[in-house]
């Protein structure tokens, strides 16, 4: 019955609730660092995604080369001879849509007869993968007209894609080309990634 009796001291008394507020400080604490984990995540997946962007820009450039470089023969021809084709694009302007209009050899139906039919249609089949791979993706090729294509004047690969947050920075992608973006189109939301490539 000793516990019926039993009193608290004055010094526990006075320690009433500080373990309450030991608890409210740490979940305090908790949920600081919470809050920056979450911030931190979305901030890598938005990194992730534009990552994600630039190599595949990067692979469809690849692609484009390695198509050149297939048709190798006739690019690097004179241009008056029969065989010469070009894969010039420079004068094409942005889109957001893919090529409406397909070639006459889509390798199934027809076959491609002349060099120049293959790269019309290796550009009408790149333009179609990229607008499906990337946000607004386009591409253009710059070849020059005098040949042969030495180092200082190799082709020119240039994809456009819209990438995630680049708006925010508020400047142009030097890699891009002016004149092929229309005037709708806001050239701070775009990046160009720009591959040379030697035949």
């Amino acid at each position: 019955m000793a516990f019926l009796n039993y009193k608290p001291s004055r010094k526990n008394k006075r320690q009433r609730g500080v373990g309450m507020i030991e608890v409210l400080v740490s979940i305090t604490i908790s949920a600081f660092a919470l809050l920056g984990l979450a911030g931190l995540q979305v901030a890598s997946l938005r990194y992730q995604k534009v990552a994600n962007f630039r190599s595949l820009a990067s692979q469809y450039a690849a692609d484009m080369a390695d198509r050149i470089r297939a048709n190798a023969s006739a690019v690097t021809t004179s241009a008056t001879s029969a065989n010469y084709a070009t894969y010039d694009t420079s004068s094409d302007q942005y889109s957001t849509s893919p090529p409406s209009t397909a070639p006459a050899c889509d390798g199934a139906v027809a076959v491609c007869g002349t060099s120049q039919a293959v790269a019309t249609k290796d550009i009408y089949d790149w333009r179609v993968a990229l607008n499906t791979a990337l946000a607004g993706g386009w591409g253009t090729i710059t070849q020059p007209a005098a040949n042969p294509l030495n180092l200082t004047n190799p082709i020119t690969i240039t994809i456009y894609y819209n990438e995630p947050d680049k708006k925010l920075g508020g400047t142009t992608d030097p890699n891009c080309v002016a004149s092929v973006l229309p005037s709708g189109v806001d050239p701070t939301a775009i990046r160009c990634v720009t591959t040379t490539v030697l035949p």
